[in-house]
């Protein structure tokens, strides 16, 4: 667990999350996707939530950002997020807009059907 409570949870939680990996809808998985990147819950995903999670998924993947390059790639990385995402262009994705560009983008839809196969 970090500072800031991210791994903290009950076993409960984990297998509910675990069974919408596995065996929920694209919606389903999408919301669970966008509460991930939401990380206040306030229901939008801002440009530093998104920079913190692709952080943390870059350092999971064993390529931890390091040094000028590395996080101006993750802040390109966010910005080429959010011109395809945040279609009102306000600074921040609805859980809409979330599902609507995912949904539309085959590379995304490819990647959450990957959960379909493990079991």
């Amino acid at each position: 667990m970090d500072e800031k409570g991210i791994g903290k949870g009950v076993p409960h939680e984990f297998v509910a999350n675990l069974s919408i990996l596995l065996r929920g809808t694209v919606d389903e998985k999408l919301q669970w996707t966008f509460s991930l990147y939401d990380i206040n819950g306030d229901g939008c995903i801002t440009k530093e939530e998104m920079k913190e999670i692709v952080t943390a998924i870059y350092e999971l993947m064993g390529k931890v950002p390091e040094g000028c390059e590395e996080e101006q790639a993750i802040k390109e990385k966010v910005e080429r997020l959010f011109e395809k995402m945040d279609r009102n262009c306000d600074g921040k994705i609805t859980l809409d807009e979330f599902i609507e560009c995912c949904t539309k983008d085959e590379s995304i839809r490819r990647s959450i059907a990957v959960f379909d196969t493990i079991f």
